[in-house]
């Protein structure tokens, strides 16, 4: 599959920030999901949910963004690029830090984390983890919605 192809979205964007969009998008209803399943008090279920939110995130988010991103070439110093590298570096930054503490949450809710790293903020912990991957999730939507031809590769 060739990400650089024309995206189905027909907006602009190439096939991988097409596939990028809709499935950070749809990461985001899920992550949400869980989020309504532990209010519930379904906490077995809502671990499962978002661990696998997390798993899913963390692959297409090194496969889809980083490893385009790092073979992305930037186009000049113009306002609009400014603008636009701000954008993208918030998103990027706000992103990782999302993935990052997703991550190390999922790995301490299934008991994969040594036990010198004791850890018991869940609630604290999961409730800005899900505030990033939202703000991030919006970011990159409007990453995409204001420059869908800067976000090729």
């Amino acid at each position: 599959m060739n990400l650089e192809s024309p995206g189905f979205l027909n907006l602009g964007a190439d096939l991988g920030a097409d596939i990028s969009l809709v499935s950070m998008v749809l990461l985001g209803v899920l992550f949400t999901l869980g989020v309504v399943l532990a209010i519930r008090g379904k906490y077995q279920v809502h671990r499962y949910v978002q661990t696998i939110g997390v798993l899913l995130s963390t692959v297409l988010v090194f496969y889809l963004m980083v490893l385009r991103f790092l073979a992305r070439q930037d186009g000049g110093d113009d306002p609009v690029s400014e603008f636009f590298n701000i954008l993208l570096f918030s998103h990027i930054f706000l992103g990782s830090a999302a993935v990052l503490l997703g991550l190390f949450i999922a790995l301490c809710a299934n008991g994969l984390v040594p036990a010198f790293l004791p850890f018991q903020k869940y609630k604290t912990s999961m409730r800005v983890s899900y505030a990033l991957y939202m703000v991030a999730i919006f970011l990159g939507v409007w990453v995409y919605v204001a420059m869908p031809d800067r976000v090729m590769g």
